[in-house]
């Protein structure tokens, strides 16, 4: 009865140490991802004297600003519409048709005639012959 109370407890200690191991890998890899997380937010916000020190000068004037392509009209295109072609051909033009109705198809189960049973699979397996002798 000690030997297995003495089990009992190794195991109670080892099972305690993996998890206090455990929990402290979780703590201290969120502590340094917190302080990754702190340091790279110092290092991207500037400072209000580098702020003060550099300012950004965006000048804007109706000359500058121009209309890249001031015909162009954006049509959306049909969803529908799939083109395919392989590489080196030239594409063709598309014309856009209604989708046509299919002709309504009857769908009509074999005869029994046609039907056939399949052939039958005969699986033999080896015979292990045992002997009773006491040879």
């Amino acid at each position: 009865m000690a030997n297995n109370n003495d089990r009992t407890r190794k195991l109670l200690v080892r099972s305690a140490l993996v998890t206090s191991a455990t929990i402290a890998t979780f703590v201290g890899a969120q502590n340094l991802a917190m302080l990754d997380a702190t340091r790279l937010q110092q290092l991207l916000t500037p400072s209000p004297q580098a702020v003060a020190e550099n300012p950004v000068a965006v000048e804007a004037t109706a000359a500058q600003i121009q209309q890249a392509a001031p015909n162009l009209v954006i049509q959306q295109a049909a969803p529908s519409i799939i083109i395919l072609r392989h590489g080196g051909q030239q594409p063709q033009p598309v014309v856009n048709t209604a989708p046509q109705a299919a002709a309504p198809a009857a769908i009509q189960p074999p005869a029994p005639s046609q039907i056939s049973a399949p052939a039958p699979i005969i699986v033999q397996q080896p015979v292990t012959q045992s002997s009773n002798s006491s040879r």
